[in-house]
């Protein structure tokens, strides 16, 4: 048998099997807990749609927070483009529960491209602190970064508890808007949403530009191997 075939410990192969893994499985279990094994009594948009929310927000919470903080939980520093084709697996992974969604709901095409956008800018720039903590090996850097993506998922529905009337912060949270976004059913995006959708992938290509332009990793000085 070819050696170069088989998945060797360590090797971005064998990582991205597990990435994909891990995160059909965070998906799976989410779906067994807030949604069941059974289908509803009386399957309607109506009794549909308090599940697929549920199931929204357990993705945004896995794109955003559990991913990247399992991901920097290693102390060994990889490169930026190994956490974009990981990072890229599961949001590709994701969509698998996005655009169904929009068949057992009343969501219109543009509605279920609207979420399916929102979910994927922010899980875009979660993976952009995941790669700007994971190529350095200090923890306080590290730790820095993990703050910001629960920053990113809880700092927006923390500001609404304490007032309720400010709708404006509902963008600034994946939580928030795929939440909001997700119950308007059948009515037209507004151009407030597509902004709220559209602002995480704006500040993610930003931030990706500027990690590769940096160029100031610690991959190669701890093992003397990059790591790809």
């Amino acid at each position: 048998m070819n050696r170069r075939l088989v998945p060797v410990a360590g090797s971005p192969f064998l990582a991205q099997r597990l990435v994909i893994f891990f995160g059909s499985a965070w998906l799976l279990i989410s779906w067994i807990l807030v949604i069941g094994l059974k289908r509803p009594m009386m399957p309607t948009t109506e009794t549909w749609l308090p599940g697929v929310r549920l199931m929204l927000i357990m993705a945004a919470i896995g794109l955003v927070v559990v991913w990247p903080m399992a991901a920097m939980a290693s102390s060994q520093p990889l490169s930026p483009r190994r956490t974009l084709r990981e990072t890229s697996l599961l949001l590709v992974t994701a969509q698998l529960i996005t655009w169904p969604a929009g068949l057992v709901t009343a969501w219109t095409l543009p509605r279920t491209a609207l979420i399916a956008i929102t979910l994927t800018g922010w899980g875009l720039l979660a993976g952009a602190a995941a790669a700007w903590g994971r190529c350095h090996v200090r923890v306080g850097w590290r730790l820095g970064m993990m703050a910001c993506c629960l920053l990113m998922l809880l700092a927006a529905p923390i500001f609404l508890s304490f007032d309720e009337a400010a709708t404006w912060a509902e963008g600034y949270s994946p939580l928030t808007s795929l939440w909001s976004m997700a119950g308007d059913g059948l009515a037209a995006p507004t151009t407030g949403e597509w902004i709220a959708a559209g602002s995480p992938w704006v500040i993610a290509i930003v931030a990706w530009c500027l990690i590769a332009a940096a160029g100031s990793c610690d991959v190669g000085s701890k093992t003397g191997t990059s790591q790809t």
